[in-house]
């Protein structure tokens, strides 16, 4: 079985990395993440709907070979993820998705970042600084311009509109 990388398949690994289960190739967290794993999995083919295990705080399925996949990914994401595309958009959104935050004041945050994730940001333009145990964006609004069409549990963020109407004034 040959697996493919794709923007959308990048967004799943990206979910996964900042929330994963301990059993199988899943997620554990919020309803929401729950919900956003499980139709991603299910929309992309990945199982087949009784094959997915849940409970009230996680939803996985066992594939060696989408495991194995995921975890080469991860290991080489600095990379797989060096340009500024649809591939890394996708799958920052899926961190963004799972471990970021946008607080009251349009303040972007993402928790859980190890090393090689502060050096991707960097890479691709985006710094962060630290305060409190959480990194902050430095350029929210041009980040959240790049993850805009891609995350799916800030779709509907009142800031993606701010971020519309500023890049309409640009062009």
């Amino acid at each position: 079985m040959k697996i493919k990388l794709s923007p959308e398949l990048a967004y799943v690994i990206g979910l996964w990395r900042k929330s994963k289960s301990f059993d199988g190739l899943g997620v554990r967290g919020s309803k929401d993440i729950l919900e956003i794993f499980s139709k991603e999995v299910l929309d992309q083919g990945l199982t087949a709907p009784d094959k997915i295990l849940s409970d009230d705080k996680r939803v996985f399925f066992y594939h060696g070979a989408y495991r194995k996949f995921f975890q080469e990914i991860e290991k080489n994401q600095l990379e797989r993820f060096k340009y500024l595309n649809d591939y890394s958009a996708s799958y920052l959104a899926g961190i963004f998705d799972a471990a970021g935050n946008i607080d009251d004041k349009g303040v972007v945050s993402i928790e859980k970042l190890n090393r090689e994730d502060e050096m991707l940001l960097l890479r691709l333009g985006f710094k962060t600084k630290k305060a409190k145990g959480v990194r902050i964006v430095e350029r929210p609004l041009v980040f959240l311009a790049f993850i805009k069409n891609y995350t799916r549990l800030y779709k509907n963020s009142k800031i993606f509109d701010y971020v519309e109407s500023k890049s309409k004034k640009r062009n």
